[in-house]
């Protein structure tokens, strides 16, 4: 399946998760437009991911884990 063109009619969900996966969406904004489209007004979205911090912190974690 794709997230981005999810096979459930409108207001199907009173919930989804998105975990760990924005990575793979063809664009954000389809995965949102497409979430709450089967989204059931008033549902709820929980989305957890990991994101690359910039600055100092990536750069020492980046410099240890080399090694």
């Amino acid at each position: 399946g794709s997230a981005t063109q999810i096979p459930f009619h409108e207001n199907y969900f009173d919930k989804l998760t998105a975990l760990e996966c924005a990575f793979h969406f063809d664009t954000r904004e389809d995965f949102f437009a497409e979430a709450f489209r089967v989204l059931q007004p008033g549902g709820r979205l929980a989305i957890a991911d990991c994101l690359p911090r910039v600055g100092r912190e990536i750069n020492f974690w980046l410099r240890v884990n080399s090694k």
